[in-house]
This record gives structure tokens, C-alpha cells and sequence, in this order.
């Protein structure tokens, strides 16, 4: 009833707009928090399959070849986000192709030939192995050339098309150097490696040491293994060195750093708006308070405490209080619902409806904040006022 009749004398239009501004601050510092808390969390998952694989080189530039060293592989395997890496190693000799994919179409091309630890071979095939002596080698093509060749030179030469179980039986030769000829066995396809043919590395160290030219074994690029391959610590990793990969699959960390750099920028709004709302709704208290003296007087002439005329103050600002959370929370859920089904048809990314334990947390702390600034306002302001009666 005390409450009551001194509310009487504010305003309505005053304590809409803060009630308002409260609604629309707080959700908006909550739905950022919960957005960065499950794109971080996603991005930080390791992948569904468990590894992630990447391929990494350096600029090359007129000042440098572009190779690595030892230590910078050794550095890679240390690194927490790194599982393991190893050395790409190309040809140092040069490799000649030719091929009857019909009747009346042949090519011959140089082609590149790679070799890697059978570790970090995505679609590694039985007997993928040579010995000297052997006459066949056998070899594992990118599917990426066998596109380049279907999408390109066939059309281009308007050569036939071939499949892969076609491609699979034709029988390329390879010729290395001057005049050695080796029979081609294509026992696989990589989705993983896009610049080469990959070889088994016995044929590779041999014919490097037989035919090479210049440095041996230069190590022009490294593959590593990831649990996650948009860790962010990644990507900037990668950065800070100089490093190349394919972008797409760092992608992830390049969107935390855009995070971590709108968070703080979204929460310092989203908090202003809350600090204008709290100066609001103390500029009303006062003015309320201020309004009713005569009222608050009284009571205090009568024999009311001024807690207790505080707490009768304060039962309405609750209710105040109350419509406050009870708005921002489904707010709240609806906005991250409509996002998240944004991110689940645009992206495949399904980042949930709930709110965290952590946003929910902070959002408490703050309530709390606004409420006992608000507290400690009026229980002043009515002590004041009881003690001059």
C-alpha cells in the first residue's frame, strides 16, 4: 500500500523507457556472449573423424626458394595444436608422362611427383610399395588432375573423357631422366594432396639419388596432422610464420579472431545501454522519492522505520525487476533460434537454442549490479527523508 501511494506521483512514460532499455541491453550482451561461446566451442572441436590434415609451404619470393629446414619441421611437432608432420618431398629429375586414353588420343605431359610417410595417405592402397629392380611403379593420382585432365585437356584436345575405373586400367608410361621407362600402376586417388603424384618413397629416394639435380631431398612442403584444423592458435600460428595452406580449412580461426575482436565491442554497447537504463531508473527513483516527501515524512512522523518504508519502495521496483528477466530470457532464446537456424541452413552448423551456464552467470552478476545500485539509491534517499521528519 506504502509502495503504492508513492508510486503514484512518478511517471510512467519515465520508468517504461528504462524498463525497455534494460530488456534490450541486457539481451543483447547476453545473445552475444552465448553466440561467441558456441562458435568458439564449435571451432575448437576436434574433428568428427578425429584428424585434420593440412599441406603447408612458403611464399616463394625472389629472396628465398620457398624450401623448409629441419627445425622449422621439428618446431611444427611441437606445437600443442600439431599431432604430428612430416616432409613433402618432390622430384629432383625430370618426369615425363605418356599415356593412350583411346583409339586415336594420346598425351604426354611432365608431371609432378610427391612422396610422403604412408601415415598421412588418405586413400592408401594394398602393395603400395617398390623395390629397385621393379619395372612397375605403382602410383596414387589427385583427383584434381583427373578433373584437370576431364574439364580440360580432354576438352580442349576434345579427347574422350575417362572415369575413374577407366583410368585405372590404362597403362602410362613414366619416363625418368634421359631414357629409363617405367610401367605405371594408378592403385589410388588422394582428395588430400593436389600437387603431385604420390609415389612410394623407396622410388623417390632412388631415383633422386640416381638423377637428381642440385640439393637432394629439399623439403618444399610439410603435411601435418590436427585434431581441429580451425584451432585458431593455428591459423595464427601459421600467420606469424608465414605459411600457406588452403584457406578453407583455417577458415574457423580466422572467424574467432573476428569474434574476439566484436565481443568486447558488442558487450561495452550492450552495457552502455544497461548503465543509460540504470541512470534512468535511478533519475526516476529520485524524482519519485522527491515527488512524495511529504508522503515519506509522514510516514517516518508516524513511527515507520526507514527500512521499512525503503522495502515497500523497493516491492514495486521488483516487480519492475521481475518483468525485466522474465522478458530479456525468451527474447533471448527466440533471437538465438532464428539465428540458429541461419548458421544450420546456410553453413550445416547446428549451435543450439540453450543458454550456457556461463552467459546465464554473467547475466546475474549484472542483475545483481543493477539491483543493489538501485537498493542502495533508495534506502539512502528515504533514510534522508525519515531522519529530517
Amino acid at each position: 500500500m506504502i509502495g503504492k501511494l508513492i508510486f503514484s506521483n512518478g511517471k510512467s512514460g519515465q520508468l517504461t523507457f528504462s524498463v525497455a532499455g534494460s530488456i534490450i541491453g541486457l539481451a543483447i550482451m547476453l545473445l552475444s556472449i552465448q553466440l561467441y561461446l558456441d562458435i568458439t566451442t564449435i571451432l575448437r572441436t576436434p574433428a568428427i573423424s578425429g584428424t585434420d590434415f593440412l599441406v603447408i609451404n612458403k611464399e616463394v619470393n625472389m629472396l628465398a626458394d620457398g624450401n623448409f629446414n629441419q627445425s622449422e619441421l621439428e618446431n611444427l611437432k611441437q606445437q600443442e595444436f600439431v599431432i604430428d608432420a612430416a616432409p613433402v618431398f618432390g622430384n629432383n629429375f625430370q618426369s615425363l608422362v605418356v599415356a593412350e586414353v583411346g583409339p586415336q588420343s594420346s598425351f604426354n605431359t611432365l608431371m609432378p611427383l610427391i612422396t610422403v610417410p604412408n601415415e598421412f595417405i588418405d586413400n592408401l592402397p594394398p602393395k603400395f610399395k617398390w623395390k629397385i629392380g621393379d619395372n612397375e611403379v605403382p602410383v596414387i593420382v589427385p583427383t584434381s588432375f583427373f578433373n584437370s585432365y576431364n574439364f580440360g585437356i580432354a576438352e580442349a584436345a576434345r579427347s574422350p573423357k575417362v572415369t575413374k575405373e577407366l583410368i585405372s586400367h590404362i597403362k602410362p608410361k613414366l619416363k625418368i631422366g634421359n631414357a629409363t621407362w617405367y610401367n605405371v600402376r594408378i592403385a589410388a586417388f588422394s582428395d588430400r594432396f593436389s600437387d603431385g603424384v604420390i609415389v612410394p618413397e623407396s622410388f623417390m629416394n632412388y631415383n633422386n639419388n640416381k638423377f637428381g639435380i642440385g640439393e637432394k631431398n629439399k623439403i618444399n612442403r610439410i603435411v601435418i596432422s590436427t585434431s581441429n584444423s580451425k584451432n585458431p592458435s593455428l591459423a595464427n600460428y601459421l600467420s606469424d610464420h608465414l605459411y600457406e595452406t588452403n584457406s578453407d580449412k583455417i577458415n574457423g580461426g580466422k572467424v574467432t579472431e573476428i569474434m574476439n575482436v566484436l565481443l568486447p565491442i558488442i558487450v561495452i554497447i550492450s552495457l552502455v545501454i544497461i548503465l543509460l537504463s540504470l541512470l534512468t531508473f535511478i533519475q526516476n527513483a529520485q524524482l519519485l522519492l522527491s515527488n512524495s516527501d511529504y508522503e515519506i515524512k509522514l510516514l517516518g512522523l508516524i513511527g515507520y522505520s526507514f527500512s521499512f518504508v525503503s522495502a515497500a519502495v523497493m516491492q514495486n521496483f521488483n516487480k519492475l525487476f521481475g518483468l525485466i528477466t522474465l522478458s530479456t530470457i525468451p527474447i533471448v532464446i527466440a533471437v538465438k533460434y532464428y539465428i540458429s537456424s541461419i548458421f544450420n541452413h546456410e553453413l550445416g552448423i547446428d549451435i543450439g537454442i540453450g543458454l550456457s551456464w556461463t552467459t546465464l552467470v554473467i547475466g546475474l552478476c549484472v542483475y545483481t549490479c543493477f539491483y543493489l545500485v538501485q537498493f542502495i539509491i533508495i534506502r539512502s534517499t528515504v533514510k534522508n527523508l525519515v531522519r529530517s521528519s
